[in-house]
């Protein structure tokens, strides 16, 4: 998926989306109930950002009765994807290493979160040969 083919997905959308993520197909009470928790959104309020991502084409809906049941046409990777994609070319001009650096820096990694990092870089270094990385 492209920039261009997904419409950008707001904050709350994003909110929204997880929920929508965990266990779909899913209503707009459940989430209600799921983010009531963390916001403080009504059920209309709720509505509202799930007809967005319909329009955006982001989620489609089938009625069942009177319930509508909201199920993503995207993967959660695909949705990460665009906006990391987006995130590396609008801010840091399609430059990899400052916006590492940025997340890293920024993060407060636990140890067990750079030992990870750690893994990867060795893991990367294993595959490519000839790429010399410092220990």
């Amino acid at each position: 998926m492209t920039t261009a083919e997904q419409p950008g997905i707001s904050d709350a959308e994003w909110c929204v989306m997880h929920e929508v993520w965990k266990s779909e197909p899913v209503t707009s009470s459940e989430i209600a109930d799921r983010l009531k928790q963390k916001t403080d959104w009504t059920g209309g309020t709720i509505k509202t950002l799930l007809h967005r991502l319909v329009n955006k084409g982001i989620l489609d809906f089938q009625r069942k009765g009177n319930r509508y049941l909201y199920r993503s046409l995207f993967t959660e990777a695909e949705c990460v994807d665009q906006i990391s994609d987006q995130l590396l070319h609008t801010v840091f001009q399609g430059q990899p290493i400052p916006m590492l650096q940025y997340l890293v820096q920024t993060a407060r990694l636990s140890g067990s979160e750079i030992q990870t990092l750690r893994q990867m870089l060795g893991e990367i270094q294993q595959e490519l040969p000839g790429l010399d990385l410092p220990s």
